[in-house]
């Protein structure tokens, strides 16, 4: 980390249009953004609406700070976050860590959802611990404490684990489908 806080970084293979529209569309960022809770609309509402200031053409300021940048390369599109310095809001700051691990998580499944499922909507798991599936993956993306796996039997599906968390990403997957994945969670019983 600097002066100027962390950087997260990510080349999506779609379009700058395409991308932008996931932060400004609510429904599309229901694509990518956080898990199900039954919160999210007013999660998604409160970050990108009610304290979110477009700075340019592809540019978004949250909460006067953070600063999403889209900018166009010959592979799509590049998506850089840039955190707000640690003391900034210092009444955040022992979640600072927390939230920048979160930004990781959505920006991967951001370009998931752009690369593996278009315009689909998503459903999510979430367990506040590592988990076990008892599946294996196509490796998609790894950070200093997150790993994230295209698992082919979640049609495809994203599952990132680390030492707080483990989130599904599906498209397309009915609830007793979800269910099924929660139960591997579980195991035998």
């Amino acid at each position: 980390m600097s002066d100027e806080g962390v950087r997260i970084e990510i080349t999506v293979a779609a379009p700058v249009e395409l991308v932008w529209e996931s932060f400004r569309d609510k429904e599309k960022l229901r694509h990518w953004h956080g898990w199900d809770i039954p919160e999210l609309d007013a999660e998604i509402d409160h970050i990108y609406f009610q304290n979110a200031e477009e700075a340019g053409d592809t540019t978004l300021v949250l909460h006067g700070h953070d600063t999403f940048a889209l900018t166009e390369v010959p592979e799509g599109t590049h998506v850089e976050l840039t955190r707000a310095p640690k003391g900034t809001t210092p009444e955040w700051d022992a979640y600072y860590d927390d939230i920048t691990e979160g930004w990781i998580t959505f920006l991967h499944q951001l370009k998931f959802a752009h690369e593996y499922h278009p315009g689909e909507k998503r459903r999510t798991l979430f367990w506040p611990h590592p988990v076990d599936l008892g599946v294996s993956g196509k490796p998609f993306f790894e950070s200093a404490h997150q790993h994230g796996v295209v698992v082919e039997e979640f049609g495809p599906g994203l599952v990132v684990t680390s030492h707080q968390m483990t989130v599904v990403t599906t498209y397309g997957k009915s609830d007793d489908e979800l269910e099924a994945i929660r139960a591997q969670a579980a195991g035998p019983k």
